[in-house]
């Protein structure tokens, strides 16, 4: 070339990566076959990925990976986001998994709050309930019946 060379810092060893910061939202859908719900990942406030799925499987709960439609692969998907060790899936699938069950525990407390008791059960305790008013009222004296007493 012109005889000047590049000088390519060195790199440094390798240090050990900070932990990795994992935002998981999960949107739970009412179960369609296996899949429970989908969820997005947001890496280190800087990167997210989307459509993960959350599937049920025979084994449990498994995460499935952002994939798009292949005629050629096995399956007929190719994931397009995947990790790249074992421990990392672990984290991944572990961190995903828990925001999903903590997303169920909020729908149940939703549905149970907007839960009404039945029509029949609020008849029932509002018979209890004036049967118990009429209770505590002081009972008046009876007038005898016209002609009944002289």
């Amino acid at each position: 070339m012109n005889g000047q060379e590049t000088a390519i810092p060195a790199q440094e060893e390798t240090k050990e990566a900070p932990p990795l910061k994992l935002d998981v939202s999960v949107r739970a859908i009412q179960p369609m076959g296996n899949l429970l719900g989908f969820a997005s990942v947001k890496f280190n406030d800087c990167f997210v990925v989307e459509d993960f799925k959350i599937l049920q499987t025979d084994k449990g709960l498994y995460v499935g990976m952002p994939s798009k439609p292949d005629k050629t692969s096995r399956t007929g998907y190719r994931d397009t986001a995947k990790p790249v060790t074992g421990d990392f899936r672990k984290q991944l699938q572990g961190a995903v998994l828990k925001a999903y069950s903590a997303e169920l525990g909020r729908l149940r407390a939703v549905a149970a709050a907007q839960e009404q008791p039945s029509i029949r059960s609020q008849l029932e305790a509002g018979a209890k309930e004036a049967a118990r008013e009429n209770a505590a009222r002081s009972p008046k004296k009876e007038k005898p019946a016209k002609g009944a007493e002289r």
